[in-house]
């Protein structure tokens, strides 16, 4: 389910969209509108990152929840994963989170979260798509507002039900207390590890601050002032990250750490500076939660198609069974709603520990890194050395049209037949030791290409026929 690669994104990603363009305090009014319809007027929390869009969009949505009756709790400048979090921590009935996540500075969005703390899924995205068109063409057809509550689009409040604003303003400090319940805090203050972290001038910049005083971590903060002006691409990519590396050289660091402006994603730099792939994040927290834990065979972890093959290598030295979802946290999420489910996430740096919520949440992975290098007494390129090693290779095409990523699968699957072919979610093509997956984008108007082999050049040889 997606809109026009020329309009509004809508998908299980949520609502994106360049602000000034397909996206304006008008649009952001009609889905809140939508979706406090969808709740009954009922109690929802909002958070926000950092954009400089932001405070245009939240009047709007504030606006829309409090005309369909909705009790809002506005928790502030937070992480996705902390309004993920304070949904089921305040027992809400649902969440809005005004994010473009590792989008450019011009994109911003409405992620809309239930009541179990993960995002809608393709279902609930086509049920809040629907009513949404549905509404615009009724506007365009002069209508009265009348005829858009008799069609149940929307449902205003009276003045006696109107909503009520309300502010929980400890949502960060709640949210880091949650995580460091599941670590050894007092084995990582006594390591003493040099950190430096690049919080993007994002959420991160208001609860790394409070991570760090936790853990006793005098930790280096650049990019850490949460004004929405990006100094670098928002995407913790290895491109992006010539300030981390330059500030772990300079302070000889054990570790240096990426964040996206809402704080999902999380990249790794080690002790000499050199990012070791946003797919590593996952994979070495991974890896750590199962050598550390009693019984780890039989035990469930759960990522995407375009996660590397160390994941599962990792997995299957442990016994533990991988679940493969479609892109979109929400799929990984709701595989680790399983009682037997460890851990899981996207190879985007995005990891999800389920004993603390079921969102990608950054500050879990930083804190499960340092209490590894705390506890093997090593460094990070140590750790890296530890796990199967490939090499992905990303590319992307811009999408002008719906056609265009109908035609790239078609070229995908006609040039590779005689492969093992996975159409789960787009095309992946599977080999003994590499593999493809080209699929459109949920979050941008693009084609993404995602390949994997023992070396770049294997992987770029996947994609260079096809691009």
């Amino acid at each position: 389910m997606k809109t026009s690669t020329t309009s509004l994104k809508i998908t299980v990603a949520g609502i994106r969209g360049r602000m000034g363009e397909s996206l304006t305090p008008t649009v952001a009014l009609d889905f809140a509108e939508i979706f406090g319809t969808i709740n009954h007027g009922g109690r929802i929390v909002l958070g926000t990152e950092t954009r400089l869009s932001t405070p245009a969009i939240k009047a709007a949505v504030i606006s829309g929840l409090l005309a369909t009756g909705c009790h809002i709790i506005d928790i502030g400048i937070v992480s996705t994963p902390t309004t993920q979090l304070m949904v089921k921590h305040l027992k809400a009935d649902g969440g809005i989170m005004i994010t473009a996540s590792h989008n450019p500075i011009m994109w911003n969005g409405l992620k809309f979260i239930s009541s179990a703390g993960i995002f809608f899924d393709e279902n609930e995205m086509q049920i809040i798509f629907e009513k949404y068109h549905q509404l615009q063409h009724l506007k365009k057809s002069a209508t009265t507002i009348e005829t858009i509550t008799q069609n149940g689009l929307i449902n205003y409040a009276s003045i006696e039900d109107m909503g009520l604003l309300d502010t929980f303003p400890n949502a960060p400090k709640v949210h880091i207390d949650s995580i460091l319940k599941h670590v050894n805090v007092d084995l990582i203050r006594q390591a003493k590890l040099n950190v430096v972290v690049d919080a993007c001038n994002g959420a991160a910049a208001i609860l790394d601050p409070i991570l760090f005083e936790a853990l006793g971590i005098n930790a280096t903060l650049i990019n850490n002032e949460p004004n929405g002006r990006f100094t670098r691409g928002p995407e913790p990519l290895p491109e992006n990250l010539g300030a981390l590396r330059e500030a772990v050289r300079q302070h000889g660091a054990d570790v240096g750490f990426a964040q996206d402006p809402d704080a999902d994603r999380l990249a790794i730099v080690n002790e000499l500076g050199d990012p070791i792939g946003e797919d590593y994040t996952l994979v070495l927290v991974m890896q750590y939660i199962l050598k550390n834990h009693p019984n780890p065979k039989g035990k469930i972890v759960a990522t995407n198609l375009s996660t590397t093959r160390a994941f599962d290598d990792v997995a299957k030295q442990y016994g533990a069974i991988v679940v493969h979802t479609k892109i979109g946290e929400v799929n990984v999420s709701k595989a680790l709603m399983h009682p037997d489910a460890l851990v899981g996430g996207e190879g985007n740096g995005g990891v999800i520990i389920p004993a603390i919520g079921l969102g990608r949440d950054s500050f879990a992975g930083i804190v499960f890194i340092l209490e590894y290098l705390a506890k093997e007494k090593c460094r990070v390129s140590d750790l890296v050395k530890s796990v199967p090693a490939y090499k992905v290779v990303k590319a992307r095409k811009d999408l002008s049209c719906p056609e265009g990523i109908l035609a790239a699968l078609d070229k995908t699957r006609q040039y590779y037949k005689d492969a093992q072919i996975d159409e789960t979610d787009g095309v992946k093509v599977i080999f003994e030791d590499s593999w493809l997956h080209v699929r459109a984008s949920n979050t941008e108007p693009i084609i993404r290409y995602f390949a994997e082999a023992k070396t770049v050049e294997a992987a770029q040889r996947l994609i260079d026929p096809i691009f």
